[in-house]
């Protein structure tokens, strides 16, 4: 059983990796952007651990490849991409997302157990049913924790714009006000600016296509959060508010602790 790998950056060469450490004489294949994916055909599983553009992209342009093997992608929005191999005739792509991740990005920061007892997303929208089940039983090999998700992707796109897509947003903004209000003094912050803003140091290329492929998501909570600042801005000798807001957020803060 052949594995083609479209895509090996972290996530992609952690798939490689954490098949190689379930099935040592697994076969796999890994195909970077530009080359040709005839090295895919013949695959059982083909994982498309590509950007999300580049996702739609070879769902588009390849579709007789992926029609024969039973497709995966990694992509961090679902809907987009489910929808458009449906409309390209694909009864065997589930779509997936992995929740899972690293500080850095490229294969170098691979690891074998990086899906180990992690969610990964499953929509299957339409594909046959034994392609689900070929495909849950692929992220059980690589150590993740298969969750399926029985609508169109718009359950998961609108949780990743809460949990995910507005944190990226709000830390890359973060950093922008910051660096320019501080200017030279930035080195003098502490592990608050730095705890909080580690997600800015992301790749805004990789980030790009998530946030316009989701803005219908997105956009309303980067506006509700806008409306939030400029309340605290009008609240800071407001004590009573202050309280509050942090009582608020420390609560739901307790709830992502095991």
């Amino acid at each position: 059983m052949r594995t083609a790998i479209i895509g090996p950056g972290l996530i992609g060469h952690s798939v490689a990796l954490a098949l190689r450490r379930a099935e040592p004489d697994a076969s796999i294949v890994a195909i970077d952007r530009g080359q040709s994916l005839d090295a895919a055909r013949g695959a059982a599983v083909i994982v498309l651990a590509a950007p999300v553009d580049v996702i739609l992209e070879l769902i588009e342009r390849h579709a007789d490849v992926l029609r024969a093997a039973v497709t995966l992608d990694t992509g961090s929005i679902k809907r987009a991409i489910v929808l458009a191999a449906r409309k390209a005739g694909l009864d065997r792509f589930v779509g997936g997302h992995p929740m899972a991740g690293a500080a850095t990005s490229g294969p170098s920061a691979a690891r074998d157990d990086l899906f180990s007892g992690q969610p990964w997303f499953l929509v299957p929208h339409g594909a046959l049913p034994e392609a689900l089940s070929e495909a849950r039983s692929f992220v059980e090999r690589l150590g993740a924790r298969p969750v399926v998700l029985e609508d169109d992707g718009t359950e998961h796109d609108r949780a990743m714009a809460a949990v995910s897509h507005l944190p990226q947003a709000v830390a890359s903004v973060l950093m922008t006000v910051a660096a320019r209000a501080a200017g030279a003094r930035l080195s003098w912050a502490g592990s608050g600016l730095r705890d909080t803003t580690r997600l800015a140091a992301s790749d805004g290329a990789v980030w790009h296509g998530i946030l316009s492929s989701n803005a219908a998501e997105l956009r309303p909570l980067l506006l509700e959060m806008s409306v939030e600042l400029r309340q605290l801005a009008d609240q800071l000798d407001d004590g009573d508010a202050i309280r509050e807001l942090f009582a608020n957020a420390s609560r739901s803060r307790a709830t992502l602790d095991p």
